[in-house]
């Protein structure tokens, strides 16, 4: 899980088992339709939370044969004022705070998120500097590099005086478990592995069937989505999932 907690921030403890059990049960559904004639759904469905899904059902519109798939999906969940902050400072320049934008990234995605807000801080904008962040799958490391000069991570950041943003709680999503000193770039300390991968919950090649209906439960992490896709055929298909959050 990518969200970290420390005894001054305490956000989705851990809720005994009881209370779990005990707690009043609000099922959500989320339907969609969609004309997959030119090309084929690409659908994921996130929570900003620990949730499972209840069941999936396909409905398509003729027997003509298409792929059609339902997987769950690795990644990792920014929210919004919990671990969408890090801190990075360069050669040049003071210490910058960088604020993801909320949402789930994957193995690309997320690279490309962190260069577009360290390109688009001010600071590093006035000194010409633009940045190269990758992900290497086999090693489970992302690595930030600077155009120019060097650049070093910090864990906390002990010059704000607000306590709920001295933490670079962002950083754990990418494997930053300590300060970095200055270097050519700033490379996970801790490898993050299985960002993008997904497990199939139903896997079905050239399929004709009408409908398909899942109810297998499926306990999900804040960092998984729900990822539906077909192939192209000439035909719509309509979904729907029943899901709800575990508080």
């Amino acid at each position: 899980m990518s969200l970290k907690y420390y005894p001054n921030r305490i956000q989705n403890g851990q809720i005994p088992v009881i209370d779990q059990l005990m707690a009043r049960r609000k099922p959500l559904l989320v339907t969609g339709s969609q004309d997959i004639t030119a090309a084929g759904l690409d659908y994921e469905l996130s929570v900003a939370n620990n949730w499972q899904v209840n069941s999936v059902s396909l409905t398509f519109s003729n027997a003509n044969a298409r792929n059609y798939s339902v997987s769950v999906k690795n990644g990792k969940m920014v929210v919004a004022d919990i671990n969408d902050a890090l801190y990075f400072q360069a050669s040049n320049s003071s210490i910058q705070r960088i604020v993801l934008d909320p949402g789930f990234y994957d193995d690309v995605t997320l690279p490309v998120e962190l260069k577009a807000q360290l390109d688009a801080n001010a600071s590093f904008l006035s000194s010409g500097l633009t940045f190269t962040v990758t992900y290497t799958a086999a090693t489970g490391l992302f690595a930030i590099t600077p155009s120019s000069g060097q650049l070093r991570y910090f864990q906390q950041n002990l010059t704000v005086s607000a306590p709920r943003l001295v933490e670079s709680i962002g950083g754990h999503m990418i494997g930053l478990t300590a300060n970095a000193a200055f270097a050519a770039n700033v490379t996970s300390d801790t490898a993050v592995y299985a960002m993008g991968t997904e497990a199939f919950i139903i896997n079905a090649p050239a399929a004709v069937v009408l409908t398909h209906y899942n109810d297998d439960v499926h306990a999900m992490s804040v960092d998984q989505v729900l990822h539906i896709e077909t192939s192209a055929a000439a035909q719509t298909v309509t979904y729907a999932v029943d899901y709800e959050e575990l508080i």
